[in-house]
């Protein structure tokens, strides 16, 4: 009798314990650089759907786009859940003259596990440029106080900071 009641508890739990829906996806997206379609990781942050990353390069591997943007997306959906924080390039140490796109959480510290690789000889830099154009409305460039035209991401630092363009649910995540 006291198992019946227990479940009928667990029947009742407020909706909050539930798992909440995956907030990245994969849409179909006309890319305004390139005046043509392409695959791009969406990611709802409770205001809507927002374009995040775009697949916008070459990346091999014999995937289609369509798959490639499908895979991002799963790596961005659990790196969401450790504290996503981040996305960087770096040169792949494991295999010379080849670079990666990788996100740092704030349960990976100084790490920053794989996202993506690219195909040997591209520039990690202008691929993650390319590739978060879709955060900062199509743009890859503002202008500074001298009114000349910079990306939005410095080749010094390449890295893309993701706080502004989180959810508050997601701005807490991996605070264990």
């Amino acid at each position: 009798m006291e198992v019946v009641g227990f479940i009928d508890t667990v029947k009742n739990w407020p909706t909050l314990l539930v798992k909440k829906t995956d907030r990245f996806s994969c849409e179909l997206r006309i890319d305004k650089n390139k005046n043509k379609e392409a695959w791009t990781v969406m990611y709802d942050n409770d205001r809507g759907k927002q374009p995040w990353l775009g697949i916008v390069i070459p990346m091999g591997g014999g995937w289609t786009p369509g798959k490639r943007c499908e895979k991002i997306q799963e790596r961005l959906e659990y790196f969401r859940k450790d504290g996503l924080r981040f996305i960087e390039s770096r040169p792949d140490p494991s295999t010379p003259g080849q670079e990666v796109i990788c996100a740092r959480t704030k349960l990976s510290g100084n790490g920053c596990p794989l996202l993506l690789t690219l195909n040997v000889g591209v520039d990690g830099y202008q691929a993650m440029v390319d590739m978060t154009a879709a955060l900062f409305n199509g743009s890859t460039v503002y202008q500074n106080t001298d009114g000349e035209f910079v990306p939005h991401v410095p080749r010094e630092s390449p890295m893309v900071d993701l706080e502004t363009f989180l959810a508050e649910e997601d701005k807490l995540a991996g605070n264990n």
